[in-house]
């Protein structure tokens, strides 16, 4: 956790990007994991595949099916988690699944490979799971509910920009702007954004909001499909930029 820690003391503004593990392959996942450390991402949420993704939409759900049609295993895992950890001592990982992962791929006791891990189908507490968690949060969630969250919630607080799956290209929603306001009256916890958020505009207008990072992940998993890694370069480096 203190790695997670560090990266908000020392910079004003952070950008954490997810990518599937083993997406679309071993060696596919480390080119493009390469660009992104190398283009100023500050911390990689790795997403683990389960076979019901259901608040993911189109794009990230391909993505947990292809990986699973691959062939993964806890092994298999394992061996990714240490690899990352090799190459990248310094990088702050965030495990994101749902419970269905953690239970399959025994995640909790694996948490010497990485810094938190975030369930977003299931409430998690630090009562029963010795690993340190990032809690959701939306815009129906009640004083009450948030301060139960903030409670059991190390690194920093993820705030959905409104209810749905992820991937969404529309307009970005601003109901994320209520639910911060409530967790800033409760706690000094960093406060980051994601679901929806693809373009260097968004993220310029969510952090001059206030926030304290953003979270992108199925546009880079769309890049990736792309299959044109200058293009996924120039995107990293375009939300970067606008970190400012």
């Amino acid at each position: 956790m203190d790695k997670i820690n560090n990266i908000f003391s020392e910079k004003n503004k952070c950008i954490t990007f997810y990518l599937m593990a083993d997406y679309p392959d071993r060696k596919g996942f480390f080119r493009s994991l390469d660009i992104l450390v190398k283009n100023g991402m500050d911390i990689l949420e790795l997403g683990i595949p389960v076979k019901n993704p259901h608040l993911d939409g189109k794009t990230i759900s391909y993505a947990h099916n292809k990986v699973l049609e691959n062939g993964f295993s806890e092994e298999i895992l394992l061996e990714l988690l240490k690899e990352i950890k090799e190459k990248y001592p310094s990088l702050p990982l965030v495990i994101m699944t749902y419970n269905q992962g953690i239970k399959e791929y025994d995640l909790i006791s694996k948490g010497e490979y990485y810094d938190a891990i975030l369930c977003p189908d299931e409430y998690l507490t630090r009562k029963n799971n010795n690993v340190n968690l990032i809690q959701i949060y939306n815009e129906e969630m009640d004083e009450k509910t948030i301060s139960s969250r903030i409670s059991n919630n190390q690194g920093f607080a993820y705030v959905v920009t409104g209810l749905g799956t992820t991937g969404g290209k529309g307009e970005l929603p601003d109901k994320y702007l209520s639910t911060m306001k409530k967790i800033r009256e409760l706690s000094f916890i960093p406060i980051q954004i994601g679901f929806g958020i693809y373009s260097d505009e968004q993220v310029e207008t969510v952090l001059n909001n206030g926030a304290d990072g953003v979270i992108i992940g199925s546009e880079i998993i769309r890049k990736i499909n792309e299959g044109n890694e200058e293009n996924l370069i120039r995107y990293v480096q375009s939300i970067v930029k606008a970190r400012g």
